[in-house]
């Protein structure tokens, strides 16, 4: 995971485990829906990375609350992302001045059902020399991943046919034009990561 992480960019991971809930933080746990026991501790965990993540960058209150679409807000000055499946959870983050936006998804090494791949799959994209069996799972999470960069952003929930993936050129871009950068891996499962760079 550090490999595909650009210069400033923190990462961490960690299985899920059982009682992973207990890391939200009451303001945390406020800001919150109620969810089953399983999708608390899945959040719980992904919270409890980027807690750390946040200490790291030296924020002294690293609550991440839910915004009105689901998506984490970040402290003032960071920009990061959480994601996770049913058994592992990753967070990132960066301070603003060394990235604008950043997204992660995580899903398992295995292909995308046909139906679903239809749903995903738009004809701007250009998937290259994509594993064939795992090549509608790697654009499930790039697309996934790209618009958790692009919404902090934009503000804009996008569907899948509004974001074009080229794997050549190593870019996403969404139908407001916002141009991100797409890196991945496939082992041990998916992890894909998109982000902007901050203009110097």
């Amino acid at each position: 995971m550090a490999g595909l992480a650009p210069l400033g960019l923190i990462v961490g991971c960690r299985h899920i485990q059982a009682g992973d809930e207990q890391y939200l933080l009451p303001e945390e746990n406020a800001s919150m829906a109620t969810r089953e026991p399983g999708a608390r501790a899945a959040t719980g965990a992904g919270r409890h990375i980027a807690h750390e993540l946040l200490r790291r960058l030296g924020c002294m209150n690293p609550a991440i609350l839910r915004g009105r679409f689901g998506n984490p807000i970040w402290p003032a000055g960071i920009v990061g992302s959480i994601a996770h499946d049913d058994t592992m959870a990753v967070a990132v983050a960066a301070r603003s001045g060394e990235l604008r936006s950043v997204g992660v998804d995580i899903e398992p090494a295995l292909p995308l059902p046909d139906d679903l791949r239809a749903v995903v799959a738009a004809p701007e994209d250009r998937l290259g020399d994509l594993d064939p069996n795992l090549g509608g799972r790697i654009l499930f999470a790039v697309k996934e991943a790209a618009y958790k960069a692009s919404f902090p952003l934009d503000g804009r929930v996008l569907g899948f046919e509004d974001i074009a993936v080229d794997f050549e050129k190593g870019e996403a871009v969404t139908s407001p034009g916002r141009r991100l950068a797409v890196c991945f891996a496939t082992s041990p499962c998916i992890l894909a990561l998109t982000y902007t760079a901050s203009e110097r």
